[in-house]
This record gives structure tokens, sequence and C-alpha cells, in this order.
């Protein structure tokens, strides 16, 4: 029986968002079956581990505990690029991108 009080569900959401949990257990060094026990939440999580894993990840501990929600953080490259692209123009210009992506949306659906 799994012990559920273990169980991190933002755990896997951060992990998936940027890789796979063999590419994880390379980069830190540890089986994939570890990772999986941690995910299913079979094996409680270390400190170490769940810091090593926001890092990579780029969220914080508190987002894998579920205690702050950091959606941001879970943007694609892309994504993230064009929110930083967005940031980046004048408020008169985040105006014409908020008409432009509008029209855009209105003629994709048709």
């Amino acid at each position: 029986m799994q012990n559920h009080l273990y169980l991190y569900p933002n755990l896997v959401r951060a992990r998936k968002a940027k890789c796979s949990q063999a590419a994880l257990a390379e980069h830190l060094g540890i089986k994939q079956q570890e990772i999986s026990r941690y995910e299913r939440g079979e094996t409680k999580a270390p400190v170490n581990y769940l810091a090593d894993v926001a890092e990579f990840c780029g969220v914080s501990v508190d987002y894998l505990l579920g205690r702050k929600t950091e959606s941001a953080d879970m943007l694609t490259q892309a994504e993230s690029e064009m929110l930083h692209l967005y940031q980046a123009l004048s408020p008169e210009n985040k105006i014409r991108l908020s008409e432009r992506a509008a029209a855009l949306l209105e003629t994709q659906s048709k």
C-alpha cells in the first residue's frame, strides 16, 4: 500500500515539464527507479532531493510540496520567450499585441 503522505504531485508536474525520469536520474546521479518511487509516494523524498529537483526544474521547494503555485515556472521554453518579449514592450505596444492576438485567435477558430 502506498503511503500518500509522501506523494508530491507537483514533483511529477515540475519534472515532466522539463525532462524524463531517466534524464533527471542521470543529472542527479541516481537511479530512475528511485525517482519513480518518490513520485509514486512509495518512498519519502529526502530534502536534498527536493532541493535538487527544484533547482533543476526552476521551481521552489514550496511549489514541489504544494505550498505555493508557480505556474509561470511551468512554461515551455517558447512560452517563456514570448513572455519575456511581452514584458519588454511598452504599455501601448502591449495593447496592440493583445488586439492582434485576439484577431488571430478569431481567425484561427473560423
